[in-house]
């Protein structure tokens, strides 16, 4: 079978397109289906017009680029007839004919292979509890997937890699684009602990319409979703909605109920899903099959908050901060701008001007601080150290 078919056919079908089910099912080559000609698209019974013009209109030179542009780009490209595509994903409706991968491509069958998702406004809150539940599955084992948004799903990546745990990234856009732009620096460590996947056309830029069509890709790999804070009506939504539809179980990390970002995960609890607070309460779902082979003992114990106690009504002080010693091999400018930091959040333009780093390296040494948990995102872009 040619690998030019078969990404033909996913320019073809379209990304999401049920038709890629039925062509596949009478022509289970995809080279056969391209030289039936119109033969064929009357014989697949199911392609409407729109889609069969489409279908007549793409040359086999359109999947000669996207070979080419993932290949420069140093990307793979594997097809449903390949050992390394996703088997949680073959059972999907309009499962891609192909996936772009960026990084390690035999990760992606790891099991279990848990979702972990929510909104791009986390608060800190949401943060910790990405940090909680994502550090665990990677200390343990699990794959996280998820889909490299900021907010929750970036939380949830650098949290699994800074367990040193692997991470799969679902990109709304073409392989050789990142989205959202900030995030380069993550897909490159992704890829470099894990993989980044898309199945739209390399070059294709982030629009609106991919998202809902990722994020049946997010759970269809996944053994479960986990839902950490998410709006009323949200793409976290739809995920899991697309994971209760795919047979898949879904998580939700209990929270105040009267902020918007808990609208959401209060709706999914309320329609079955399985309420957590750390990566044991996920992983004890699984049997055996899935966790036998996991460091479950890896998972460090969640600590319980304690409420404070009343004390008259005076004002208590706060205790000075003390800072850990950063670790030896801090690069220079994250040592800056861990020196700079406090209890106040501080946005990216106020460390750069404390430390005099542009903006870039200041991008590059926050996420070396985040990695290690040194520093904490906080509300409006801004950080605090841990």
């Amino acid at each position: 079978m040619s690998l030019e078919h078969w990404v033909w056919l996913g320019i073809a079908a379209q990304p999401g397109n049920k038709i890629v089910d039925d062509i596949l099912r009478v022509y289970p080559d995809p080279e056969e289906f391209f030289l039936s000609g119109d033969s064929g698209i009357e014989k697949v019974g199911t392609i409407n017009e729109r889609d069969a013009l489409r279908i007549r209109a793409t040359s086999l030179d359109v999947a000669k680029k996207a070979i080419e542009s993932a290949k420069n780009y140093g990307a793979k490209i594997i097809t449903k007839e390949s050992p390394f595509y996703p088997q949680n994903l073959l059972s999907i409706k309009a499962a891609p004919p192909v996936l772009y991968v960026l990084g390690d491509e035999t990760c992606l069958n790891m099991a279990p292979a848990i979702g972990v998702v929510g909104t791009r406004r986390m608060s800190e809150y949401g943060n910790k509890m990405a940090s909680i539940i994502s550090g665990g599955l990677g200390s343990a084992g699990a794959l996280v997937v998820s889909g490299m948004a900021l907010g929750i799903d970036s939380a949830a990546h650098k949290a699994c890699l800074a367990a040193g745990g692997k991470t799969v990234a679902v990109q709304g856009c073409g392989i050789c684009k990142t989205f959202p732009p900030e995030n380069l620096e993550l897909k490159e460590l992704i890829a470099a602990n894990g993989a980044v996947i898309s199945e739209f056309i390399p070059d294709d830029e982030a629009r609106s319409s991919f998202f809902p069509i990722r994020n049946r890709i997010v759970s269809g790999m996944s053994l479960g979703i986990c839902v950490i804070e998410a709006a009323a009506r949200s793409g976290t939504s739809i995920t899991a909605n697309l994971a209760f539809e795919q047979g898949r179980k879904v998580f939700a990390v209990p929270a105040d109920v009267n902020r918007n970002t808990s609208q959401g995960t209060f709706r999914l609890l309320r329609s079955g899903a399985i309420p957590v607070a750390d990566a044991k309460d996920i992983l004890s779902e699984f049997g055996s099959e899935y966790t036998s082979h996991l460091s479950i003992e890896k998972i460090k114990k969640r600590k319980i908050e304690k409420e404070p106690e009343a004390k008259n009504d005076r004002p208590e002080k706060q205790p000075k901060l003390v800072k850990k010693a950063p670790p030896a091999g801090l690069s220079k400018n994250a040592a800056l701008i861990y020196g700079v930091l406090d209890r106040v959040p501080k946005s990216s333009d106020e460390i750069a001007d404390l430390t005099n780093l542009v903006s870039s390296a200041v991008a590059v040494g926050l996420t070396e601080l985040e990695l290690l948990g040194l520093v904490l995102p906080s509300s409006g872009r801004r950080f605090v150290i841990a």
